[in-house]
């Protein structure tokens, strides 16, 4: 069974205001093919009433750097109050409402169980990894955490784009 290696703090990120999901969506299935990152989803739910939908996402984002480690980035969003928005222009669907991220960063080691059948082997690999090659897993943790702030980062420049847009569209 594959071990985990949390890293770094469990990020979170909140947004009011115009969400265009379908192209939010897109956006962060682009960012994930760009790094060399798969997105797996988990959970896809929905909740429609006659005012407002609810969506809740889950995925998880991941890249095997080795053949030992596999990066993951746990994703969850929440998207709440959904209402379609009328524009002056009304060329195109808007939706309003609140959306909610959170990201956590992790190692999965031996992810293929190659080495995890045999606890004599599995304790050397552990000490192999704790003394032997601690600078390159700083280093690959280094490079995980940098790829979690990009995604985080290219989600709150696609959000605040679409909050411009609309100011503008408005006027």
């Amino acid at each position: 069974m594959p071990e985990r290696d949390f890293v770094g703090e469990i990020i979170k990120y909140s947004f009011s205001g115009v969400i265009p999901m379908e192209e939010l969506y897109k956006a962060i299935f682009k960012w994930a093919k760009l790094y060399g990152y798969k997105v797996i989803e988990k959970e896809h739910k929905t909740a429609l009433s006659l005012e407002r939908k609810d969506y809740v996402f889950n995925w998880t984002i991941e890249r095997k750097p080795t053949d030992y480690i596999k990066f993951k980035i746990d994703t969850e969003v929440k998207v709440k109050s959904l209402k379609e928005v009328k524009t002056k222009a009304a060329k195109k669907k808007y939706y309003k409402g609140d959306i909610d991220f959170m990201l956590i960063a992790y190692f999965e080691k031996d992810y293929e169980d190659a080495f995890g059948k045999n606890p004599l082997i599995k304790f050397t690999r552990e000490v192999f990894d704790k003394y032997l090659t601690e600078s390159k897993m700083q280093r690959l943790e280094k490079e995980l955490l940098r790829d979690r702030d990009k995604l985080l980062s290219e989600i709150k420049a696609f959000l605040e784009v679409q909050r411009l847009k609309t100011a503008e569209e408005e006027k």
